[in-house]
């Protein structure tokens, strides 16, 4: 694999930031949700990030890269969690799937951004397409599953 430099460690990192944020909003929703079938895919998407959170890891372990969060993106993830949260609290289940949709369109917007920065490293580039992927499709059921409920 290329070596990948601080360029590319920065927005890998944030990645992850997001995806440990998202795994831990995902599973504290499958808690709070009432509904079974729903609280089966939101503990099966929580877990999912938090596997994409290690391979991205992983990542810059093998390769020697470290970064050290910044105060503002952990600001930014703790006042996502606690907009989440106040949703948990006082929200209905349709609140707290819209708190998830609008996540995961963050998490995509996140994916693009750190696509366009780590241009030249195709391997990485690779990696984090696929993931891409896999919260497109987690986007979609979340989306049908309202269709059908609702419907």
């Amino acid at each position: 694999m290329e070596n990948i430099n601080q360029n590319i460690s920065l927005p890998i990192y944030h990645l992850i930031a997001t995806l440990e944020d998202t795994k831990t909003v995902y599973l504290k929703a499958a808690e709070k949700i009432k509904d079974e079938v729903l609280s089966v895919l939101l503990e099966r998407f929580g877990y999912q990030r938090g596997r994409y959170s290690k391979e991205l890891q992983q990542l810059l372990r093998r390769s020697g890269a470290s970064c050290p969060i910044d105060e503002f993106t952990l600001s930014l993830l703790h006042r996502t969690w606690m907009h989440v949260k106040t949703t948990f609290k006082f929200g209905q289940k349709e609140a707290v799937i819209g708190a998830c949709i609008k996540g995961e369109e963050m998490v995509l917007e996140n994916y693009t951004i750190a696509i366009n920065q780590i241009q030249d490293n195709d391997d990485v580039k690779m990696i984090l397409l696929q993931q891409v992927n896999g919260i497109k499709t987690v986007l979609s059921t979340i989306k049908e599953y309202i269709a059908k409920s609702y419907s």
